[in-house]
């Protein structure tokens, strides 16, 4: 029972994956044929059928003065207590991390255990 089954689903995933393949090309040939359709009706004088490029809205966030963040916290500190503040709150750990080794690079700060920093 469980061998025909296996076979049955192995079958249809077969299929799908010829299905996607005709599709896909399929596609390819329309976007072709509407890419030679629109050079023909561009030379014959009209216009409106240029190519629109796709922007992106994103909120963008203001930038972070980290050595304000760094004025702001506590002598002996870790990454969580820099998550905790108001700037890292939607910062991931791994950025807040190459933060933190930007400024022992910067002798702003020293390490002086794992994950414990303290101010220079």
């Amino acid at each position: 029972m469980a061998i025909n089954l296996r076979a049955s689903v192995r079958g249809e995933i077969i299929q799908l994956k010829r299905s996607i393949a005709r599709t896909s090309s399929q596609l390819a040939s329309f976007k072709g044929e509407l890419r030679s359709r629109q050079r023909i009706y561009l030379l014959l004088g009209g216009e409106g059928v240029r190519k629109q490029r796709v922007r992106r809205r994103g909120r963008r966030r203001a930038t972070v003065d980290w050595n304000s963040v760094l004025k702001s916290l506590p002598s002996p500190f870790n990454i969580d207590s820099i998550a905790r503040s108001n700037a890292g709150k939607k910062k991931a750990r791994s950025y807040l991390r190459q933060v933190v080794v930007r400024w022992v690079s910067e002798k702003k700060v020293r390490r002086t255990g794992r994950g414990r920093y303290r101010k220079v």
